[in-house]
């Protein structure tokens, strides 16, 4: 009787032949859109209050080949990979996925560039490990589905496997040897929300590093000839069974046809956690249709699935991360400002007594409903009761930047010039530059990628 093959071994014979030279246009648009999205929130991370607490711990002494985002020294690539994995998900302006519940481009992103500069990889190598990265990572993610991500940060588990996915195409690793990797990637997946429970969400960025630096260690064991697990998810003590999880293999089925999963992705529009973004856009919603003055609400009722309210409910925040995790912050802002944008919605917040006030009558509650429709969307519905009785209703089923609601490019653009306002606008151009570029460039990469690496540095202006 012939053993039934391992779970992730067509996914790993699919990325070591993947050719990044043969990606459809659409496909290539998407990297492109990946890259200026993970650049904007790199920009936005470097210049984050917490920016410097995250380089004092992970930055040791060393010189390697890898660039760090505001960091005038070159790094081992094991240190420069994770930083700046850190780095771009401290603002939460990173790239997210519904059904996988994960942002992978913080994940991949880091990685795939470390590699481009230090290995001086071609385009077409460099696009082939992002999708890679992408396609697994998001795979793995919905796999794993929502009982993992009521305990466990997906980021943190699936992204490893991203990671690991990334490295080994850049690497030029063969099918065996990527399996390898993601064994490897598999035994070190992990990443608990109790950081939520424990008013720690500082903490939350360092998930986003653990999974590159595994994932690239995870590619390195394989280079080096060392075997992984090859039934890490499905084994009788493989990733499934610690965390108590059916689920279904189909999940991981290797892509036939379009869309592959980088076209899937969601960009935010809100610079918050992604779980209140339908909320967010709902109100957006009622306030186009009918401008209101804060002082005009008297009621505020948020009806979402459980996830939100698990991830998302925080009450009277202390902090600028508690309140990217407040969804009654974040309506109470957005009503008592007219909206709520990249550039508006600073730690100044948290001094407005007006807004915790008003957060005081907002309301957040899981809707079965809704839970139900979770996470193949996600539902929203807002009401919001005037002083004088009159009710206003929106609901929402997807967020803006969703793959049904996606930004075109020069909307993107725009997005990044609101975001990256820690970069000059000479060096924000070169960004996009680079980036529409990649799409359809035949060079080595190496060069180009370290240039842009040179925009973030402290000589260029960038705020430490």
């Amino acid at each position: 009787m012939t053993a039934a093959a391992p779970w992730l071994a067509p996914l790993a014979d699919w990325c070591a032949s993947l050719d990044g030279a043969t990606l459809s246009a659409t496909v290539r648009d998407r990297v492109r859109d990946a890259a200026l999205d993970w650049y904007g929130a790199l920009a936005a991370g470097v210049a984050h209050p917490l920016a410097p607490r995250y380089r004092a711990a992970l930055l040791r002494d060393g010189i390697g080949n890898a660039s760090v985002a505001g960091d005038p020294t070159l790094r081992p690539i094991l240190t420069a990979a994770p930083l700046n994995a850190a780095l771009s998900h401290l603002a939460e302006v990173d790239d997210g996925h519904r059904l996988a519940i994960m942002h992978p481009g913080i994940t991949v992103m880091p990685v795939a560039l470390a590699l481009a500069e230090m290995r001086d990889l071609s385009a077409a190598d460099l696009r082939a490990a992002i999708v890679a990265g992408y396609e697994v990572g998001l795979r793995v993610g919905a796999l794993l589905g929502k009982a993992h991500y009521a305990v466990c940060h997906v980021t943190a588990t699936a992204g490893c496997f991203a990671a690991a996915a990334t490295a080994s195409r850049a690497l030029g690793l063969s099918a065996e040897r990527t399996l390898h990797a993601l064994g490897h990637a598999g035994t070190q997946a992990a990443g608990l929300w109790q950081f939520l429970d424990d008013n720690a969400e500082a903490a939350k960025a360092f998930h986003a590093a653990t999974a590159a630096r595994n994932g690239l260690t995870a590619a390195f064991l394989a280079e080096s000839g060392i075997p992984g697990a090859v039934r890490v998810l499905e084994g009788p003590r493989g990733l499934l069974a610690a965390y108590h999880l059916a689920a279904d293999p189909a999940r991981l089925a290797v892509p036939t046809a379009p869309p592959l999963q980088i076209e899937t992705v969601t960009v935010k529009s809100w610079p918050t956690c992604g779980q209140m973004h339908s909320c967010l856009d709902a109100v957006r919603d009622i306030l186009a249709a009918t401008p209101l003055k804060p002082e005009q609400v008297a009621v505020v009722r948020v009806r979402g699935p459980k996830a939100q309210t698990d991830i998302a409910a925080r009450r009277d925040p202390k902090t600028f991360e508690e309140a990217k995790f407040s969804t009654a912050f974040c309506v109470a802002f957005q009503l008592t400002e007219g909206d709520l944008t990249f550039a508006n919605f600073t730690a100044a917040a948290l001094d407005r007594p007006d807004i915790h006030a008003l957060a005081a009558h907002v309301s957040v509650v899981e809707d079965p409903a809704l839970t139900a429709r979770f996470p193949a969307e996600r539902p929203a519905e807002v009401e919001i009761e005037l002083a004088d009785g009159r009710r206003l209703r929106a609901a929402r089923a997807f967020r803006r930047g969703d793959p049904e609601a996606p930004w075109s490019f020069p909307e993107l653009i725009a997005r990044f010039d609101a975001i990256a306002t820690a970069l000059p606008e000479m060096q924000r151009a070169e960004v996009v530059a680079w980036c529409a570029a990649l799409a359809m460039s035949d060079t080595r990469q190496g060069a180009a990628v370290r240039h842009v690496f040179d925009n973030m540095r402290p000589h260029k202006g960038v705020t430490q």
